[in-house]
């Protein structure tokens, strides 16, 4: 068996064909991975494996074709068969010789995560499984391809055989649904090998799936046996007995698989992706760190009955000498939910408890779904959100007062919204809309303000009011975006502060900071008096506009390169790289200045203690900072520096938000250099050389 394997083995890889099955699926690993993950940024490395599968059509039948039918068709199957090797050892010979060329683009391919985690937060578990199944299937398909070839002496055949029997095990779910017949839909489901795979695609090791991979190997390994003792003169069976086997190994085969399906999943599937949900966050321990107010959890279900993952957090939360947790059995407490809501809450909620206040936490919000109603369906979670409910429930429950936090609108503004709307609530503060038309000023309980990317310039009264406003000690956040017209009043109250602004949209020359195009920068976050804690993490910027500091004072948050550059009328630009007429040099993205403000009265007595505020104002020159769809892609870092701002301008003594813990990861981030760089190696420089090395040696051959 051994000296079969190496002579198979090195005969792939003394020809053109094992070299370009090694280049092809080399390559389209490769170009699956770049385009999937290192350009589109998801952090789904198994989404690219899965992507390959399909290929087996193609890929497959050119590393089985030659198996035996080259053997057939050069007629040196007698001379092999009459060799000292079992038919058996033959077979699981040819059968390593190809497995192992098939593992050696899977070796390359199994980098891939290991790569990306680089970038940020990978779904490795994920990955790893479907590469798992990726083998299984392909053991399988190895398998069927090495059969189909010990019918026929034709190599082109064997390979066209090989593919539509491949391609029909892919697709066979599908007839089944056309169908519409249950008994039908089950028979074609039976050789459904896609449908195996994708149970395991997503993180599930399925030991049902690595049953049924394997025996489908194994038994069309015994076919091929069964094939060629036709060939071996004096072991030669009866059709007889061949029958016997051929239906012996279908049974044992379906038995298998059959008897796999009725047993539990808990004793067949195992999800490698679950995490420790139940482990508070830094943040959570810092808060609770810092409580001084007795609260009480009261959990409207019995412990022994209660959710595992809630139960293990509430014993965390426990630990801390001002948390209490109590159990309340709905049997014996019926009405135990009306004492805090009219309409009462179901089993399984929370009610967080103060001398002073309450909240209730309802069981159908402690896990999220991708999907609203999803759960209604019995579709599984995509998160755990208990730890930043209760959190928020107790800061709530012992906060004196609640901070109130102003956005203005009239302008074209933005609203804040989605995720970071939530986020913001998490940290028990009020937000409210006002005109600065209608009102005139701003009025005397804001902790901070927010403008977020106004269309329109504001009028001198508004601006008036705005200084007004920091004068006596405001908290101002403030996004711009680009308009044909200048907002010079907007513009020059910032230059008060020392900051100017460039009218123009900043773009990026160097490739490692910024994502797919120019204009999507990704500056890494400076450490000022507000974003110490995130320094060192990188923030995700688009279409920004660029600022200056005229002023020592202040403090930068992210920048750009010296080879950066300003298109000051982007709507002209003929392209988005740099153009003639571009300004190059170092910009800004966002600034962060806090300073004394003297709230002393002039009529006040000398000699008496002076009354001083502290004044802060960020600004970032992209309109994007606060929304979703760029703070996906960066594992939601644009979120945590916006909630960092507001807990320093509203002087929150800790942050509490936690994020929901998700069960898989979204996106990362990946320079555009990285992208191009590795997309290149993996799906241009290794497979061309494959390529090359696989020619010369063709022709060195043929010259021999």
């Amino acid at each position: 068996m051994i000296s079969i394997w190496k002579k198979e083995l090195r005969s792939s890889l003394f020809s053109v064909i094992g070299f370009l099955y090694l280049a092809a699926s080399v390559f389209f690993f490769g170009i699956y991975f770049y385009v999937m993950n290192l350009y589109g940024g998801s952090a789904h490395v198994n989404y690219a494996y899965a992507s390959v599968v399909y290929l087996f059509s193609i890929t497959i039948p050119i590393l089985t074709m030659r198996t035996f039918a080259q053997e057939f068709r050069d007629r040196t199957d007698q001379l092999l068969f009459t060799a000292p090797v079992s038919l058996r050892s033959i077979v699981i010979g040819k059968y390593l010789a190809c497995v192992t060329l098939f593992l050696i683009p899977v070796v390359v391919a199994a980098a891939f995560p290991l790569i990306l985690t680089g970038y940020g937060d990978v779904a490795v578990a994920e990955a790893y499984t479907t590469l798992l199944a990726y083998i299984l299937y392909g053991l399988a398909a190895i398998a069927i391809g090495i059969f189909l070839s010990s019918l026929t002496n034709n190599v082109v055949v064997a390979a066209v055989l090989t593919a539509v029997v491949l391609f029909i095990g892919y697709t066979m779910g599908g007839f089944g649904e056309l169908l519409g017949v249950s008994f039908l839909k089950k028979f074609f489901d039976a050789f459904h090998l896609q449908a195996r795979f994708l149970v395991m695609e997503n993180g599930v090791i399925s030991l049902r799936s690595v049953l049924y991979f394997l025996s489908i190997a194994a038994a069309f390994m015994i076919f091929t046996v069964l094939r060629l003792q036709r060939g071996r003169g004096g072991n030669r069976n009866t059709l007889k007995k061949r029958i016997l086997w051929i239906l012996a190994t279908v049974v044992c085969v379906a038995g298998l698989n059959i008897g796999a399906a009725f047993l539990p999943d808990r004793v067949t599937e195992f999800d490698v992706t679950m995490r420790e949900f139940h482990l508070l966050t830094e943040n959570t321990k810092k808060f609770l760190d810092g409580l001084t107010e007795d609260v009480t959890v009261f959990v409207y279900k019995k412990e022994a009955d209660a959710d595992i993952n809630t139960v293990k957090m509430l014993k965390n939360y426990a630990e801390y000498p001002h948390v209490t947790v109590e159990y309340v059995d709905p049997e014996l407490s019926p009405r135990f939910p009306m004492k805090y809501v009219a309409n009462g809450f179901s089993e399984g909620s929370l009610v967080v408890t103060s001398d002073t206040a309450f909240r209730v936490i309802t069981q159908e919000s402690i896990y999220t779904y991708t999907d609203a109603g999803m759960a209604e369906y019995g579709a599984a979670p995509d998160g755990f959100d208990l730890e930043g409910l209760l959190s928020s429930a107790i800061d709530y429950v012992t906060t004196e007062r609640i901070p109130m936090i102003y956005q203005i609108s009239g302008h074209g503004e933005l609203l804040l919204s989605g995720n970071f709307l939530e986020a913001l609530n998490r940290e028990n503060v009020k937000l409210h809309e006002i005109s600065l038309v209608s009102s005139g000023s701003i009025p005397k309980d804001a902790d901070c303000v927010l403008i977020l990317a106004p269309k329109e310039d504001y009028s001198p009264a508004e601006i008036t009011a705005l200084r007004e406003y920091m004068d006596g000690g405001g908290h101002l956040y403030l996004l711009l975006q680009w308009t044909e017209e200048r907002q010079k009043n907007l513009h020059g109250l910032l230059g008060e502060y020392g900051i100017e602004v460039q009218n123009g949209i900043v773009s990026e020359q160097d490739y490692d900071l910024y994502f797919q195009e120019p204009y999507y920068l990704v500056p890494e976050i400076r450490s000022t008096t507000a974003t110490d804690a995130l320094a060192g993490n990188i923030a995700l910027t688009a279409m920004s506009l660029g600022l200056r500091s005229t002023d020592p004072a202040v403090e930068t948050i992210l920048k750009t390169t010296e080879q950066a550059y300003l298109k000051k009328n982007p709507t002209e630009a003929e392209t988005t790289g740099k153009e003639e007429g571009d300004e190059v040099g170092e910009y800004l993205l966002g600034v962060f200045r806090q300073w004394t403000v003297d709230l002393t009265p002039d009529t006040a007595a000398e000699g008496t203690g002076r009354i001083t505020r502290e004044s802060q104002l960020a600004v970032f020159g992209s309109p994007y900072m606060t929304q979703d769809a760029i703070d996906e892609y960066i594992s939601g870092m644009n979120r945590k520096l916006f909630i960092e701002l507001m807990g320093h301008m509203v002087t929150r003594p800790a942050l509490i938000y936690v994020p929901t813990k998700t069960y898989s990861v979204q996106y990362v981030v990946v320079s555009n250099s990285d992208a191009l760089f590795f997309g290149i190696i993996l799906s241009g420089v290794i497979p061309g050389v494959l390529l090359v090395i696989g020619v010369t040696i063709w022709i060195l051959r043929r010259r021999r």
